[in-house]
């Protein structure tokens, strides 16, 4: 009757011990796994491609608006610089 209980509890001890070493070990290989994917490695993952690219188009395309602006206005200026010139050479004329 002794022997039965204290099998009976080294049984259910084994059994939850087993049940939180492998959960324990189950978080333990989850945490390696995803702490893996935060180390750097070099750039070359895919992920740090996509990234590498999404900055140089953002670099891209200020670059692409500031160039626009400013092609716009030295057009006004030539614009207004080509007005002047027909105007000063229409008063000259008289």
């Amino acid at each position: 009757m002794v022997l039965d209980t204290l099998n009976l509890i080294l049984a259910i001890t084994i059994a939850i011990g087993t049940i939180v070493s492998s959960a324990a070990l189950g978080v333990r290989w989850l945490v390696k796994h995803y702490l893996q994917e935060l180390k750097t490695n070099g750039g070359a993952s895919i992920k740090d491609q996509v990234n590498r690219l999404e900055a140089r188009m953002d670099k891209a395309d200020t670059l692409r608006k500031e160039t626009y602006f400013r092609v716009e206005k030295l057009e006004r200026k030539i614009d207004d610089m080509y007005d002047r010139l027909i105007d000063y050479l229409s008063d000259k004329d008289k």
